[in-house]
């Protein structure tokens, strides 16, 4: 099996499409679909298949570009051997979809450090040494920063008795609410400065979004649990759309998440009821329309002409609100095809005069003290 899977991979490798010529041939998908319904007969191995076998057909422009493409080896390769259950602590995961607060020390190190510290200052403490280093700090700030800048007149929203699900098994668990059950991870935090920023500009509560690139769902989880009737449609490449799905159906269960199983058909219209995980691809078939379309840090790992791309697709959903949290700079650009990076930058300012071109106007450009990175966060409307 192992052999199966590295050959796996060198066809993957050999795949990566330039930027400029996107129908380079296809190679390597259909084979590789078929090893992992060999690998496992679960009902997430066979998703993954199935959309890693729809890459082969789908248009060219949905396929990933440079910088992803370099994702798609390690995420696999975790995807087979580290476990669904536990995909929060794959080697991969703070690299691709779930960021993590601090620099990597462990309680070990930082015992390390602090016994030094003490050496210099015999004023340090322990405590303070581990908020310092463990990422404490700054996940205080960012929760902090949520709740002051949140217009829970414009939308009411819990604060206090929510947070991320232990599912997944998450490296890093802060308790800022003050309850004892309740904790956050960097990428939750992230989409509450999202919506914060968000709270300041809507007329009534969203309760339907649309988003491309959500990572493993953490949006549908924020909203879904405390909206039973909110519709919340992730859009995605494999197979963080195997992650997504594995996720939301967890916390909420198959009755109430649509995922790309037998249920959805290879083509045509897709009737999203509740809230669904389906295949970049499939976007142009979602029916009805958004309230928001949110964009986190995914446009900026594309070229520009997907974006402009997917930008139309959205508009034709006709969202009332977009938010788009992405470089104001761009990603570095790679040295050469298949190295690190992307092969044109995409910026925050570019993202959001795609949408003025589609008729939407900014409401608000947000940095700090709200967004502490490279980010720029835009809220824009269109009536």
């Amino acid at each position: 099996m192992r052999r199966v899977m590295n050959k796996a991979r060198r066809e993957m490798r050999s795949w990566r499409l330039r930027p400029g010529d996107r129908a380079t041939e296809r190679v390597g998908h259909a084979a590789r679909a078929a090893k992992l319904r060999a690998y496992d007969g679960s009902r997430w191995s066979k998703l993954t298949a199935r959309s890693l076998a729809g890459i082969e057909t789908c248009k060219p422009v949905y396929r990933p570009t440079n910088f992803w493409s370099m994702g798609l080896d390690p995420l696999l390769r975790d995807l087979e051997g580290g476990g669904l259950h536990r995909f929060k602590r794959w080697p991969s995961a703070s690299v691709w979809f779930y960021p993590i607060y601090g620099r990597g020390f462990t309680n070990a190190t930082i015992k390390q450090t602090y016994e030094f510290a003490k050496t210099q200052n015999d004023r340090t403490t322990l405590p303070f040494m581990t908020n310092a280093l463990n990422g404490a700090l700054d996940a205080r700030r960012d929760y902090d920063a949520v709740c002051l800048a949140w217009d829970q007149d414009r939308w009411p929203f819990d604060l206090v008795n929510f947070g991320e699900s232990k599912v997944g098994e998450p490296r890093e668990y802060y308790h800022e609410s003050e309850l004892p059950d309740v904790g956050f991870g960097r990428p939750y935090l992230n989409y509450l400065l999202i919506l914060a920023a968000l709270s300041k500009h809507v007329d009534a509560p969203p309760r339907s979004v649309l988003e491309i690139g959500g990572g493993f769902g953490v949006l549908g989880e924020i909203l879904m649990s405390r909206d039973p009737q909110a519709r919340y449609v992730d859009v995605d490449i494999p197979p963080l759309l195997t992650v997504a799905s594995y996720y939301l159906t967890e916390l909420f269960g198959a009755d109430r998440v649509t995922i790309f199983d037998e249920s959805v058909p290879d083509e045509g219209p897709i009737d999203i009821a509740r809230s669904a995980v389906v295949p970049n691809w499939r976007i142009e078939d979602i029916t009805g329309e958004f309230d928001v379309f949110v964009n986190a840090f995914s446009f900026q790992e594309m070229e520009p002409d997907v974006v402009a791309h997917y930008i139309a697709a959205v508009a034709a959903k006709h969202p009332r609100y977009v938010v788009s949290l992405n470089s104001k700079a761009g990603k570095p650009v790679a040295k050469k095809e298949n190295n690190w990076g992307v092969m044109e930058q995409v910026t925050s300012a570019m993202i959001s005069s795609k949408f003025e071109d589609h008729g939407y106007q900014v409401l608000g450009r947000y940095g700090r003290p709200l967004i502490v990175s490279a980010g720029e966060l835009v809220v824009m409307k269109r009536d």
